[in-house]
């Protein structure tokens, strides 16, 4: 394939992934009516837009001064500039990987973390979590302190 044809082969693609995006998120708003996009993950807003979550959870834990820190500061991600982003959807598709994360950052120091889950519930505030649970974590996994 040659250097032109393949750009134009992305940027077609990125713009029809653009299309489905705003038919999902804006056109009824906009137009009134979605547009019927051909292809099928473009037509059913496969797999982003199809269900989007009521509950986040935002994970973090205290550091030795007492401040909240990100707890991708703790996990070796291979995102550049988006590693707190790609921590949390990681946990968003397996929850069980925290007790990994507490796992690997007990082996790590001597002294006990404490995690900290806050849940937002984005249909009432987004601006103040509906419940904050703290998680001590040692070398004997986590549990609720």
């Amino acid at each position: 394939m040659s250097r032109t044809a393949r750009r134009i082969f992305i940027a077609v693609w990125i713009l029809l992934g653009l299309a489905g995006a705003l038919d999902q998120t804006v056109a009824l708003d906009v137009l009134g009516r979605r547009l019927d996009l051909v292809l099928p993950n473009l037509r059913y807003g496969y797999v982003m837009f199809n269900r989007n979550p009521r509950t986040v959870q935002v994970y973090s834990y205290l550091g030795k001064d007492g401040a909240r820190h990100p707890l991708s500061e703790l996990v070796p991600t291979p995102a550049l500039g988006y590693s707190r982003a790609r921590m949390e959807m990681n946990l968003l598709g397996d929850p069980d990987d925290l007790a990994e994360i507490c796992y690997r950052a007990a082996r790590a120091t001597s002294s006990p973390l404490i995690f900290v889950v806050d849940e937002y519930r984005l249909d009432d505030d987004t601006h103040h979590p509906s419940r904050t649970v703290n998680l001590r974590c040692d070398t004997h996994g986590l549990a609720p302190r």
